[in-house]
């Protein structure tokens, strides 16, 4: 069995419940200390937080929206049991509140995890926006 599997597993779990519109369920298995940085910079700290900046989002911009997940890049395993995974994901079209429309985001989050298994606890997430201009450049990985 892939040693991490339960990572994977979080990512579909959380797939589902975003195109569920399922905010709390996408949050399940995070630790009540979870930290959040947005795509914009936004920084939520705690879960309770979190969930509630992702529920006002999704009522205004997101609900229906779907998600998926492109792949997972790493997986990096620190000394004390603390994981860290670098997922990309596609986002279906939204608008912003300024009524900005988004069309072919694609994102890559870092993400922090602690735990194995049914203990796995999400602990941090930095989300940034792939720029589609900048990515032909990338000078390790054009193309």
């Amino acid at each position: 069995m892939n040693a991490d599997a339960d990572i994977a597993t979080w990512l579909d779990e959380h797939e589902a419940a975003w195109n569920a519109n399922d905010v709390p369920a996408m949050f399940a298995r995070s630790s009540p200390d979870l930290q959040w940085v947005n795509v914009v910079g936004m920084h939520w700290q705690g879960r309770d937080a979190v969930i509630q900046a992702h529920q006002i989002f999704f009522n205004i911009m997101f609900n229906d929206v779907p998600i998926s997940l492109l792949g997972l890049d790493s997986i990096v395993r620190l000394g004390d049991g603390t994981r860290i995974a670098v997922a990309r994901w596609r986002l279906g079209d939204y608008a912003t509140p300024q009524g900005h429309r988004v069309t072919d985001e694609a994102n890559r989050m870092t993400l922090v995890f602690s735990g194995k298994n049914e203990t796995l606890q999400l602990r941090h997430v930095a989300n940034l926006r792939i720029d589609a201009n900048a990515a032909p450049h990338d000078p390790i990985h054009a193309g």
